[in-house]
């Protein structure tokens, strides 16, 4: 993924783009952590319910990019 971001900043705002990106998928992984960690101390089956539907729920956008060519202009 962070080889994209120079797809999508300019090269003076480059090291900004790179900070934003790692502390916005910092901040994402902890709170998925902390949630899949809750469900785990209450239910193993919740836990795996949880992450399947999150998975699942990811999957159009993941469709909608591949479709639309959604892909940094190489540099």
């Amino acid at each position: 993924m962070r080889a994209a971001i120079p797809g999508f900043a300019p090269a003076d705002r480059r090291g900004t783009a790179y900070g934003i990106f790692n502390a916005v998928y910092g901040v994402a992984w902890f709170l998925g952590s902390v949630v899949l960690g809750a469900l785990y101390d209450r239910s193993i089956m919740a836990l795996v319910v949880a992450s399947t539907v999150l998975q699942i729920a990811a999957l159009p956008a993941l469709v909608w990019l591949g479709r639309s060519g959604a892909r940094p202009s190489a540099r």
